[in-house]
């Protein structure tokens, strides 16, 4: 059985960093601009970073996320500004309420790894669904590399995944930890073009500690 999903608490969140682009976003814009892609889906869209910026570029944006305070925020924010080219919607990733081959591109920055061994399985079906042939995605998956994964001591909900018990936003939500077998596996179904397999030091408490993700581009064949 699946972990339940729960969604970022987002009124904790205290990083400005939600906010921002991601460096990998703009060259994304840029790639699926030169491909004529049009219907772009930002799954796990958050506070809409990057909903806005493919919004403003004159993409046709769904925005999807499990928080409500998330996907209120966006909707207030895409209203301000008056984009009229998003929409935003509350849901779980692994029953995406779109029709079969909807996108020509998906965007799921730090966020599908939020569920469990089972889960992931459930979720990359459901991008494959409403992925156009043709299609791409870019999506980040945690690293087995990681501390928190090795060393933290997270309670673990299956041999990929732990639960995160911290304060702050991420409290109680699962994290499914990959490696490379573990990746061809779960996208046998698409066509890799391009993984990165990425280091990042993180400031736990008063300590640095290493954070390690993939960072996959793929494509519906």
């Amino acid at each position: 059985m699946t972990t339940i999903s729960k969604p970022w608490d987002w009124s904790k969140n205290t990083q400005d960093y939600w906010n921002n682009p991601s460096e990998e976003s703009y060259y994304l814009l840029n790639r699926w601009k030169n491909k004529n892609y049009k219907y772009f889906l930002d799954l796990g869209c958050g506070l809409g970073r990057h909903s806005l910026l493919f919004a403003n570029n004159d993409f046709q944006v769904n925005s999807f996320d499990l928080s409500d305070i998330a996907v209120n925020d966006l909707t207030t924010k895409s209203k301000n500004l008056g984009l009229q080219n998003i929409i935003c919607t509350t849901g779980d990733m692994s029953k995406l309420p779109y029709s079969d081959n909807s996108f020509d591109c998906l965007l799921a920055y730090h966020v599908i790894s939020h569920t469990d061994s089972q889960g992931i399985k459930i979720i990359i079906k459901e991008i494959n669904r409403v992925l156009k042939n043709g299609g791409e995605f870019f999506l980040t998956l945690c690293s087995k590399n990681s501390w928190s994964f090795q060393e933290a001591g997270y309670p673990k909900h299956d041999e990929n995944t732990i639960i995160k018990i911290e304060d702050g936003p991420e409290n109680g939500i699962p994290h499914f930890y990959s490696d490379e077998n573990t990746i061809t596996d779960l996208f046998s179904n698409f066509r890799l073009i391009n993984i990165r397999h990425t280091k990042d030091v993180v400031l736990y408490g008063t300590s640095l500690k290493n954070s390690w993700h993939y960072f996959i581009l793929g494509n519906k064949e």
